[in-house]
């Protein structure tokens, strides 16, 4: 299967997992390393965390963006290191989880890396068929939207990788449009909310905001490789962090800012008010593109689509993740895969979408509490214990891997330990409770303690007892 895409013929992706050899990586554009997470994070889901700011926490304005700038600076860090392991050894992001999980102990973070671009598909999905169910004044139901965008997301999902970066090279430009029209025709709606109070249930508050806006971008750090395994090994490690730290870094503070932005003009808009209140983002998005009228509405539509740009990568990580599993699925084309991974988020995004709020609360909030040890995991074992060296030989040779005993602990104890101080609408840790009146999520600071402690512990008496 074959399609032609800029003057190139561009065939359905067939390679899998196997590392890339040197001969094999002809993709030299380090700028793409810039643009391929531009354009993943340039979308309606990101802008979505930011209006959950002052709804459902009750902040301000001020701490509002200052959460969302520290809390990006920080969280995009690791990603952009993986990207530059990508590039270096040629092995995409499972593989190079075999060496610190080992072979069996990968399937969790597989299979939980293809849950998590599974649900970040599905909340994109349902974001589409909200902003096209509102362009069309509720005659096009949200269900509707959602095959539709899921359909145009299969047919250009088939063709792997360097059909990826190809896409993303431009898909950004028509989204920013949009944004920027979005921000031009509300501006002034919009308001600087003062900060609430500066007591426990301001900082509980904040804690629970800070948890939100930290689950996004981890989610990503968990497939990063993913996106550089074709570049040369002798690409520039340091162009490439700083490319992907600040293509993922500035559409984040941007989108998340404006999301914010555009929940402070609620209260001096009742359109707008109205129109988030029965349909949510996508319904509040329709409402500051309504004064463009027609040209508004087609705006509505490019954004809708443009939600591929994130779900394109999703439906191929979640191939590449699963197989990594077993050796039976390795032998299975990407393809099929991808398919599997675009038919599964659409079925859940349309039995999902009246629940777009909740969802993506609760579900960034959990990513936060398994991503966080596992990038720990990993960092540890490149600097502590590995020393940088992989050897690529035995990236599917059981014996030669670790046993994974100590990163799968590390991972249990920060996820089991992160519950101490999860606050969620369905349950509310012991700790989380002392702060404030609605309580404050610490679980994302307890899994970082708790994995690093467990996994230098383990993993130096893993070495010592089994010697890899």
């Amino acid at each position: 299967m074959s399609g032609r895409f800029g003057g190139e013929t561009l065939q359905v992706e067939m390679q899998g997992i196997r590392p890339v050899p040197e001969n094999e990586r002809t993709h030299t554009s380090i700028f793409d390393n810039f643009t391929v997470w531009f354009s993943i994070d340039t979308t309606l889901a990101n802008m979505a965390i930011g209006v959950l700011a002052i709804p459902v926490y009750n902040l301000g304005f001020w701490d509002s963006f200052a959460c969302i700038l520290v809390c990006n600076f920080i969280i995009v860090i690791p990603g952009a290191f993986f990207v530059t392991l990508g590039s270096r050894y040629g092995m995409r992001q499972m593989v190079l989880t075999r060496y610190s999980f080992g072979m069996i102990g990968t399937v969790i973070p597989a299979v939980a890396n293809a849950i998590i671009c599974l649900g970040w598909a599905c909340i994109n999905l349902i974001l589409a068929g909200q902003l096209l169910s509102s362009v069309s004044e509720g005659k096009l139901p949200n269900y509707a939207g959602i095959l539709l965008v899921a359909g145009c997301t299969l047919i250009v999902s088939l063709f792997g990788y360097h059909f990826v970066h190809k896409f993303e090279r431009f898909a950004w430009l028509p989204l920013w449009v949009v944004f920027f029209c979005m921000l031009g025709v509300g501006a002034k709606y919009m308001s600087v909310p003062p900060i609430p109070s500066s007591d426990a249930t301001e900082a509980g508050n904040f804690l629970s905001f800070a948890a939100a806006v930290i689950g996004y971008n981890p989610g990503w750090a968990t497939c990063s490789a993913d996106y550089s395994v074709k570049q040369p090994a002798n690409t520039n490690r340091g162009a490439m962090f700083i490319l992907a730290f600040l293509g993922a870094f500035i559409p984040s503070v941007l989108l998340q800012t404006l999301g914010v932005g555009l929940t402070t003009g609620l209260a001096n808009n009742t359109a707008w008010a109205s129109a988030y209140e029965s349909n949510d983002v996508g319904g509040l998005v329709g409402a500051a593109l309504d004064p463009l009228h027609g040209f508004g509405k087609f705006l509505v539509v490019v954004l809708a689509v443009g939600i591929m740009s994130a779900n394109i990568p999703d439906g191929y990580s979640v191939g590449l993740s699963l197989q990594s599993t077993t050796s039976f699925f390795w032998r299975v084309p990407q393809w099929c895969f991808t398919t599997f991974a675009v038919v599964v988020y659409t079925v859940a995004a349309i039995f999902g979408a009246e629940h777009f709020s909740v969802l993506l609360n609760n579900f960034l909030l959990l990513l936060t509490y398994y991503t966080a040890p596992y990038v720990f995991v990993l960092i540890l074992e490149h600097n502590v214990f590995r020393k940088g060296v992989y050897p690529v030989e035995h990236w599917n040779t059981m014996s030669k891997l670790p046993v994974g005993l100590a990163a799968v602990a590390a991972v249990c104890v920060g996820f089991g330990g992160a519950l101490i101080g999860m606050n969620q609408t369905w349950f509310v840790g012991p700790l989380a409770k002392l702060i404030g009146e609605y309580g404050g999520d610490l679980g994302f600071e307890l899994s970082i303690v708790l994995s690093i402690v467990t996994y230098l512990v383990l993993r130096y008496f893993e070495l010592q007892y089994f010697g890899r």
